[in-house]
């Protein structure tokens, strides 16, 4: 036969058990604790694809990886821009010689 009590009467038999402890082991329990907390991954509310639900999940990303995945997000807009530049620049380039007849014969055979 199992009783289940409930978590305010445990929470006060736990307190009144910890009276009987010596300073040391509560002081060691203490910073137990206070580890436990700061390992604690954080939980934020992202949207799942899989069941189209709000889940939580642990977040803990390192700064270094976020400044990691700016840094490759800049690249990536840089070099669009650059290439995006590159191709009109051609493209104009090419139409001006078309306009003004400075292509030579070898652009019109294959």
């Amino acid at each position: 036969m199992t009783d289940e009590l409930p978590p305010d009467k445990i929470a006060k038999l736990l307190t009144q058990s910890t009276r009987h402890l010596d300073s040391g082991t509560l002081s060691a329990l203490s910073n137990a604790r206070q580890n436990a907390l700061q390992r604690q991954a954080v939980r934020a509310p992202v949207l799942t694809l899989a069941a189209s639900r709000w889940a939580h999940v642990p977040v803990h990303i390192p700064t270094y990886q976020w400044v990691f995945a700016g840094l490759v997000a800049a690249m990536l807009v840089i070099g669009t821009g650059y290439w995006h530049h590159d191709q009109e620049q051609q493209i104009t380039e090419l139409e001006v010689a078309i306009l003004t007849d400075e292509l030579p014969i070898e652009v019109f055979v294959d």
